[in-house]
């Protein structure tokens, strides 16, 4: 403790070096953390998901077209289902419903999932439950129900959680409120609602599949085996196929959301540019700290010959420098909550998945004490 307050009064001493010091720390801190912020929120953990990196799209390249996620008749899915390679596929139909009854009429989104949907993607209701096979009828027309969004049950019902099984009148139908997802769960609609797809396979709207490979399976094996399934599916619609010859793609989900291809490799880029900042800042506190010893020299000698061990004053020096680090740090911290929404906010919105949390959270900060620690 005397360490300690020894340690505050010597950097109170020297206000132009403390501060000097402690401002370095905290922008190279407050830069680093607030980029790695980003990068962790939309490139390292961008979804709830179970095992995101595992779910694929479908689609395929032309000379006219890239469809890296495409729309498929609820035919095709259902052959797509049938594949060998696939050990779960679910499907997605984007969409818009109407809002009425004791609500101001919206147009919302209506997201229809089919009924293992969410088993696929594994994420757990707030409460209530989820959307499963035995919504859809076996002639199957869908149940009336609904699960809602957290944003969207919080702008309708508050916080209000004795919702379940209560009507919400979507496209002039009553559909029973059967859960609400968690805040962060946000497919393909982070404000609106989630219904049982319907699956008729004379219905020619389009569905999006999305897949997991069985254990073991390539991914160029399954698209082998999605090709096939293509050609032949275009010989049985021509007019959903394109003309000219094409190929079969099947791309990972975490590669055509927004923060893939240069956006990927710009924030790297930057990282690294920020990396090698405050590594400057490092050095350039280190430095000031030699200099400072140096004029301190003969305060150094004086202790000694009055009887300061080498030990005490080499844990005093020790005792200063993190005192630094931790002001510097703390600073840092403060500077980066700030740039880190200022970036956020400068962002495009199309740049950040729907399900992205971006922040100083515990992960982040666990990535950046000790840059901080050996100052």
């Amino acid at each position: 403790m005397n360490d300690l307050k020894f340690a505050f009064r010597q950097l109170l001493k020297n206000p132009g070096f403390t501060a000097v010091a402690v401002l370095t720390l905290a922008l190279g801190i407050g830069a680093a953390t607030a980029l790695f912020s980003v990068i962790y929120g939309v490139l390292l953990s961008p979804y709830p998901y179970a095992r995101p990196g595992e779910i694929w799209t479908p689609g395929l390249r032309s000379p006219k077209a890239n469809q890296r996620m495409r729309p498929y008749r609820p035919n095709e899915y259902l052959e797509m289902v049938r594949l060998p390679a696939f050990s779960d596929v679910m499907a997605t139909g984007p969409g818009s419903v109407l809002l009425t009854g004791e609500f101001a009429p919206e147009s919302i989104r209506g997201i229809r999932l089919s009924g293992n949907a969410f088993n696929f993607l594994g994420v757990p209701p707030l409460f209530g439950r989820t959307i499963q096979p035995s919504d859809i009828r076996a002639s199957g027309e869908p149940e009336w129900v609904t699960v809602l969004s957290f944003r969207r049950w919080q702008k309708l019902f508050g916080n209000d959680t004795n919702i379940l099984d209560k009507s919400l009148r979507l496209d002039d139908q009553p559909h029973i409120i059967i859960g609400v997802m968690p805040p962060r769960f946000g497919w393909w609609t982070d404000d609106g609602v989630w219904l049982p797809m319907g699956i008729d396979s004379r219905d020619q709207r389009g569905v999006f599949p999305i897949v997991r490979l069985k254990a073991g399976v390539s991914s160029a094996l399954a698209q082998q085996q999605l090709h096939a399934l293509q050609l032949e599916l275009a010989k049985m619609n021509p007019a959903g196929f394109p003309k000219d010859e094409f190929t079969t793609s099947l791309t990972n989900y975490l590669d055509i959301t927004a923060a893939s291809g240069e956006m990927q490799r710009s924030l790297r880029l930057l990282f690294g540019a920020v990396g090698f900042l405050l590594l400057i800042a490092c050095a350039n506190v280190a430095n000031l700290q030699l200099a400072r010893a140096t004029s301190r020299s003969r305060e150094m000698a004086i202790r000694l010959s009055i009887g300061a061990g080498r030990g005490q004053l080499v844990r005093q020096l020790l005792t200063e420098s993190v005192l630094v680090a931790l002001l510097g740090g703390l600073f840092g911290l403060m500077f980066a909550f700030w740039i880190t929404h200022l970036m956020v906010a400068l962002m495009p919105g199309f740049y950040v998945p729907n399900e992205a949390r971006i922040g100083a959270g515990p992960s982040v900060v666990a990535s950046q004490p000790g840059g901080g620690a050996e100052r």
